[in-house]
């Protein structure tokens, strides 16, 4: 299962970055905007958590996303060494312009499935998050710890088949 997430969610990525790539944006800036399109504001660990970028990969990001006019970065006003993040109205238009291509991908990915099996499907997706959500990594280590990590391996034949 992990495989074959990772291949669909790779593949839509490939194709959605070629489609971005004329508006000089990349995948990761997307992803930032998208969220801040949809909430409005995000204070920078918020941000972080959302889109699954580290905290100093992001920053760097962030930075970048400033200088093209995207988004603006204030101190927030409870904490001042906190960060808000807002897209300018540039930021806007472009999420604005970019949003249908998103949807296509998804309706393309979605094809031949039913309104229901969407809708269940992304639930499903949902709760294998929170999952590994709940899990954490020190839990993973902790049941994993001692144990033997050999994997009884498919038929090549057969593995092909069922990752396809």
């Amino acid at each position: 299962m992990p495989y074959l997430l990772n291949r669909a969610g790779v593949r839509m990525g490939i194709m959605f970055s070629k489609d971005i790539e004329p508006h000089e944006i990349t995948l990761p800036m997307w992803r930032v905007m998208n969220e801040l399109w949809h909430r409005g504001e995000f204070r920078l660990g918020e941000l972080a958590e959302r889109t699954d970028i580290d905290i100093s990969t992001l920053s760097r990001l962030l930075v970048t996303m400033q200088k093209k006019g995207l988004i603006v970065r204030r101190r927030s006003g409870s904490d001042g060494r906190a960060l808000s993040l807002t897209l300018t109205p540039e930021g806007l238009e472009l999420s604005e312009r970019i949003a249908p291509l998103a949807l296509h991908y998804e309706a393309l990915a979605m094809q031949g499935l039913s309104p229901a099996e969407v809708k269940t499907l992304k639930q499903l997706l949902q709760r294998v998050f929170q999952n590994l959500e709940n899990a954490g990594p020190e839990r993973v280590e902790k049941e994993t710890a001692g144990k033997p990590r050999a994997v009884k391996r498919a038929a090549p034949r057969a593995r092909l088949k069922d990752s396809a």
